[in-house]
């Protein structure tokens, strides 16, 4: 079992590790050039499985194909203590709320977060030419803290829609009013 330095020292590899999978520099807060290496998706990619084996570090990760007891339901005692990062995607922000909830209750899945940022206005959905549909950000949500960038991944390129600190809070608070 990891002592309480030994957590401390985690959640600080965890916050720089998920800072440069999105895109940013973890010292001084600032935004890497498209062409950085670490925006490379291959790269991203392998961040984020760092940072999910963190999550599993000291603690047993639950089993697949599990019955829950409990529908999701976020409190405000759950809520205040999901970690918040300066900017995170929606899948790694949902992982977040996931690992504060009981382990009988049923996880929120970040589909469900996407479906109703778009039934409240603060995301759209868009299609390409190619009928590939994606996401991004309205006024409305880029007022709260949204942001877009296209990236290239292993299937052409892609629109990674980023949510800053006010954002996950707002996320938090409004949900599920």
């Amino acid at each position: 079992m990891a002592t309480d330095i030994d957590q401390r020292k985690l959640k600080v590899a965890k916050d720089w590790i998920n800072k440069l999978a999105n895109g940013t520099n973890p010292i001084d807060g600032s935004i890497l050039p498209d062409n950085d290496i670490v925006n490379n998706v291959h790269i991203s990619r392998c961040l984020f499985y760092v940072s999910s084996l963190l999550d599993d570090v000291g603690r047993k990760k639950s089993s697949s194909g599990k019955q829950y007891e409990l529908e999701f339901q976020l409190t405000s005692e759950l809520a205040s203590k999901v970690y918040i990062a300066e900017r995170t995607g929606i899948a790694m922000f949902v992982k977040e709320i996931n690992k504060v909830i009981p382990e009988n209750m049923k996880p929120l899945s970040a589909s469900k977060v996407t479906q109703w940022l778009v039934s409240v206005g603060y995301l759209e959905e868009l299609e390409e030419s190619d009928g590939r549909k994606y996401k991004s950000p309205t006024e409305l949500g880029t007022s709260i803290g949204m942001t877009s960038s296209w990236r290239d991944g292993t299937h052409g390129q892609y629109l990674a829609v980023s949510y800053d600190a006010n954002a996950q809070h707002f996320i938090l608070e409004n949900l599920f009013k």
